[in-house]
C-alpha cells in the first residue's frame, strides 16, 4: 500500500516508500524488506538512474528507516512503561528469559538476528531489558548495512551477467530462498534454544 501510494510521485516518492517500508518493518509488522529492497532496485532503469547511485540511495534509506522504527518501538516502550514503572514484570521476565536462552545474552544479540531472526521488536527489548541503546543503535545499522550491502551486490552482479528478465527471476528467487532458510533457522535455533538437550 506504502508503494502504491508513493511510487506515483517518481523517484523521490519512491525513496520515502523505501523508508516507510522500513521504519514499519522495524516498529510494527514484518514486511520482507530484502523482497522490497530487491523490487525497488530493479526501478533504476525506469528513473533513469545509475544503478550504483540507486543501490546507494537505497541504501541509505534502509538504514534510516531501520534507525527510525526501531528508535521509536524503543522510546515507546521505555517513556511508556520502563520509565514509569508499568512494565508488565511478567512479560519482562519472559523477554529476559527468552534472551537468556540464546547463545548471545546482551546487544549482540541483534546481529545475529540478521542471519536468524529470533528476536522480534528489537527495539522493545533494548528498552525492557535496559540495554545500552547507542551501542543497540550501532549493531542494527552495522547488521543492517552489511545484510543490505550484499543483497544490493548480488541483484547488481546478476543484473549484469543476465539477461534482465532472467535475472529478475533468477534475484527474485534467491531473495525467497534467503527469506525461507532464515526462517527455518530461526525456528530451528529457538527449538534448540527451549530444548539444550535435543540431538541434531
Amino acid at each position: 500500500m506504502i508503494a502504491d501510494v508513493f511510487l506515483t510521485m517518481g523517484l523521490g516518492g519512491a525513496l520515502i516508500a523505501m523508508y516507510l517500508i522500513f521504519v514499519v518493518d522495524a516498529a510494527v509488522i514484518p514486511t520482507l524488506p530484502e523482497v522490497f529492497i530487491v523490487w525497488f532496485y530493479s526501478l533504476h532503469e525506469l528513473f533513469d538512474v545509475p544503478p550504483v547511485l540507486w543501490a546507494v540511495a537505497l541504501l541509505v534509506m534502509a538504514l534510516a528507516g531501520e534507525a527510525t522504527g526501531n528508535s521509536l518501538m524503543y522510546l515507546a516502550v521505555n517513556r511508556a512503561l520502563v520509565r514509569t514503572g508499568r512494565m508488565p514484570r511478567r512479560l519482562e521476565a519472559l523477554m529476559r528469559r527468552w534472551t537468556n536462552f540464546l547463545v548471545l545474552r546482551d546487544e549482540r544479540i541483534i546481529l545475529l538476528n540478521r542471519v536468524i531472526p529470533v528476536l522480534p521488536f528489537v527495539g522493545a527489548f533494548i528498552a525492557a531489558l535496559k540495554w545500552s541503546y547507542p551501542r543497540s543503535l550501532a549493531y542494527i545499522l552495522i547488521g543492517a548495512g552489511v545484510k543490505y550491502s550484499a543483497l544490493l551486490l548480488l541483484v547488481g552482479l546478476i543484473g549484469v551477467a543476465y539477461d534482465p528478465a532472467l535475472a529478475g527471476w533468477i534475484t527474485f528467487g534467491l531473495v525467497i530462498g534467503l527469506v525461507g532458510v532464515s526462517a527455518v533457522g530461526s525456528v530451528v535455533f529457538r527449538k534448540r534454544a527451549t530444548n539444550p538437550k535435543a540431538g541434531p
